[in-house]
Parts: C-alpha cells; sequence; structure tokens
C-alpha cells in the first residue's frame, strides 16, 4: 500500500488550506489562493505548471434558487386571486383572471427553465443576469521517459461550496425536500394551466380549482424553505474537494520520488495533474477547460480519473454515470477502476450519483472518455459533511487517500503497459 509519510502528506495539505485559507467560494480572493498553493506543490513535482484564467458567473448557478422559489410563491397568489375573482369575493371583470393566470404561467416557467437548464443540466443560459468573476484552473504536466503514447488526466476541483441549510439543519428530510420541491412547482404549473384551459372553454369548475389551491398552500411551506435552501456562506471543504486534490498532488510527489524507477515512473504516458476551480458553481472551470482544450483531448485520446469527495477507506464510489446532468462515464476506465480495487482488496462500488455533478460529467459530456471517484454514496445516504459546515478534515481518513492514490498509480501503470 501507499506509504503513511504521503498519506499524512496529503492530510497535512488539507489541514494547511483549512486553517491558512479557509472556505474557498468561487470567484473568491480566496479560491485565487488556494490555486497558488497548489501551483507551488506541482512545481516540485511537475515538468512545467501553468494557471489558465477564465471568466463566469458562478453564482448564477444557485444564486437564483430564492428568487425562483419566490416567483412561484407569487404565482401561486396570482392563482388564488383568480379563484376569488371566480367566487365573486373580489369585484372586478373577468377578463383580470386571464390576465393573472398569464402572469402566473410565465413566473412558473421562468422557474422551471431556471432549474432544469441552470441548477439541473449547468447549462449557463442565466448568467448574463449575474455579476461576472475570475477564477483560475491549476494544471501540471508530466512528461513520460520516452515518447508519448497515452495522456492521463487526474483532476479534482479546489473551490468550496456554499452551506446548503436544508441539508445542516433537516438532514436527510432536507434531500427529500429538493424533490418535493420539484415535484410542487410541477403541480403548481398544471393546476394554473388547467385553469387557464377551462377558462378559455367557458368551463366552470370552482371546486376543482379550489382543490388545487388548498394544494398549492400545502406546497408554501416548502416554497419559504427553498428561499434559505443555501446560505452564501461557504464552507471548509476538506473532504469536498481539498480531498481530491490532496491526491493529486500525492500522485506528483510519488512519481517526483520514483522518477528514476522504471516499474513506477510512466514511459509512454503523459499526466497532468489538474485542479479545477468553480466546480461548486456548475462545473465553471472543468467545462472552460474541455472548451479551450478540446481538439487536443480528442486527439489524443485522452482520459480523465477525476477525483471528488473522498472521506473514509473502504468506502469508496466509481460513478459509472451522473444522472442529474445526463453524463455516461466510459465503462473502459470505471470498470477498470473497479476491478483495481478489488485486486487490492479495497471496498468500493460501482453507482450513479442521482443529483449533482463533478468535473468528470464535462469530460464525458464532450464525449472525452472520464469517470469520478469518491466516496459520497449520495443515492443511499446523504452525509452530515456534504455541503455544511462540518466538511472539516476532521471528516477524511488518511487511509481513504491512500487507498484512491494506490488505485490511480495502478491504473497509471495499466495504461502506460497498455501501449
Amino acid at each position: 500500500m501507499v506509504d503513511k509519510n504521503l498519506e499524512s502528506y496529503m492530510h497535512k495539505f488539507i489541514e494547511e488550506i483549512c486553517n491558512e485559507i479557509g472556505p474557498r467560494e468561487s470567484g473568491t480572493d480566496q479560491e485565487i489562493q488556494c490555486g497558488n498553493r497548489i501551483e507551488e506543490e506541482l512545481k516540485k513535482f511537475c515538468d512545467e505548471t501553468h494557471q489558465e484564467e477564465y471568466i463566469s458567473s458562478p453564482h448564477a448557478f444557485l444564486g437564483g434558487i430564492r428568487f425562483g422559489s419566490f416567483l412561484v410563491f407569487v404565482a401561486i397568489i396570482f392563482y388564488w386571486i383568480t379563484l376569488l375573482i371566480d367566487l365573486k369575493m373580489i369585484q372586478v371583470e373577468a377578463f383580470f383572471s386571464l390576465i393573472f393566470l398569464l402572469i402566473a404561467i410565465i413566473l412558473i416557467l421562468i422557474t422551471v427553465s431556471y432549474f432544469i437548464l441552470e441548477v439541473m443540466k449547468y447549462h449557463e443560459v442565466f448568467d448574463f443576469l449575474f455579476p461576472k468573476k475570475m477564477s483560475k484552473n491549476i494544471i501540471g504536466t508530466l512528461n513520460p521517459s520516452s515518447d508519448v503514447k497515452n495522456t492521463l488526466i487526474f483532476s479534482a476541483h479546489h473551490d468550496s461550496a456554499f452551506e446548503f441549510n436544508t441539508f445542516y439543519y433537516l438532514k436527510r428530510f432536507g434531500q427529500i425536500i429538493i424533490n418535493l420541491g420539484y415535484l410542487g412547482v410541477g403541480i403548481v404549473l398544471i393546476g394554473i394551466l388547467l385553469k387557464l384551459i377551462f377558462y378559455l372553454l367557458s368551463i366552470e369548475f370552482v371546486i376543482l380549482f379550489i382543490v388545487f389551491g388548498i394544494i398549492f398552500l400545502v406546497f408554501v411551506p416548502i416554497i419559504i424553505i427553498y428561499m434559505f435552501f443555501h446560505s452564501y456562506k461557504p464552507v471548509p471543504g476538506a473532504m469536498d474537494n481539498l480531498s481530491g486534490v490532496s491526491v493529486v498532488l500525492g500522485i506528483g510527489k510519488y512519481l517526483a520520488e520514483n522518477k528514476s524507477n522504471k516499474e513506477v515512473y510512466p514511459t509512454h504516458t503523459k499526466i497532468y495533474l489538474i485542479s479545477f476551480a468553480g466546480e461548486e458553481s456548475g462545473l465553471r472551470g472543468a467545462k472552460r477547460y474541455v472548451e479551450a482544450h478540446y481538439n487536443e483531448l480528442v486527439e489524443a485520446q485522452t482520459k480523465v480519473v477525476n477525483m471528488d469527495g473522498i472521506s473514509k477507506k473502504d468506502q469508496l464510489i466509481i460513478h459509472n454515470k451522473e444522472s442529474g446532468i445526463g453524463a455516461n462515464h466510459d465503462p473502459d476506465i470505471y470498470e477498470r477502476l473497479f476491478k483495481i480495487a478489488n485486486n487490492l482488496n479495497i471496498g468500493i462500488k460501482i453507482s450513479a450519483l442521482p443529483f449533482g455533478a463533478t468535473d468528470g460529467a464535462a469530460f464525458s459530456k464532450e464525449n472525452i472518455s472520464a469517470t469520478s471517484i469518491g466516496g459520497l454514496n449520495l443515492k443511499e445516504e446523504l452525509a452530515p459533511s456534504y455541503h455544511t459546515r462540518l466538511d472539516t478534515p476532521e471528516v477524511v481518513e488518511k487511509e481513504a487517500l491512500g487507498q484512491v492514490l494506490h488505485i490511480c498509480l495502478e491504473y497509471l501503470k495499466y495504461i502506460d503497459k497498455s501501449q
């Protein structure tokens, strides 16, 4: 297994960043400082390092949730106004019901579009509404001892997430609230559309729409919770995702220390060690990297092993797909990683990521071979530290870092020997 000193090095890096820099919101000085610190480490191991600057609107990814929730709340108010008009409790022309229904539908459609396009599918459709900020990806390169026949990226991200109030205070129920919220918005939209259709057809069915109105009121508490879904205070981000960054650095350190060992150092595989910015703001950093380097990534038939959320030993997860964003990872990579882990007697599972996304998805969505490995089994449980203030160095086990590092080094050896 990996040397204990190397495990200590990786864990110490996590502690130092958390203690000296702290939380690292996307597009802030703290994110930049962390990137600089990572490059300082990479310079010790790599043949070349550099930073790639990009511009994005990081608050667009989650910043519209509370506004969208408010729009749904206003739409429900407009719906109830139309009900009161139907019941003659508000004495205005019936034509106003049409106006209020149309406004309500527009508000709901804006919200639905935002949640689907920006939050679920990670498209940057609404970014123009939010301020732009600068971030930097950090890239280190290790050249093989002979001619290049393979290209392999090991990656992670160094920014940290806003705290999810729903997860911290409501625990697993907070995760359920997310799905209930989606269901609620869908029901509200259906109810309002039906009322509009009945209005245009001059069909009166007041009782049905009173029932819909009552159901809408049941969803109001969930809408209010959504308004406070997350804070604007970033979490320490030790597990998510300094853990992944530490393994990227561990790979570099191990290879640099064994450069003269032909059984360890790659003969034909060029390695990129990358720490992305902006993952927590919708994979902005990884997406910019893929856009900037797409042709060379394809030409080199690059393979990507991304690491995100390493916590406990023998509780590792390899993602075969990321359902929310619609990314399917390369079975040649995740099945090989799974086989390697089993040969090393490391506890590991292959599982889909049910919601959210990792930087690996930015590659797989563009048909670049990739997968993500970590320790978050969000399909079966919600770790207390996930996107909360509890994400401190204490939740990351040194042995878990060593296990992921060992898997990556064995995979590198397999790729290098395969050509």
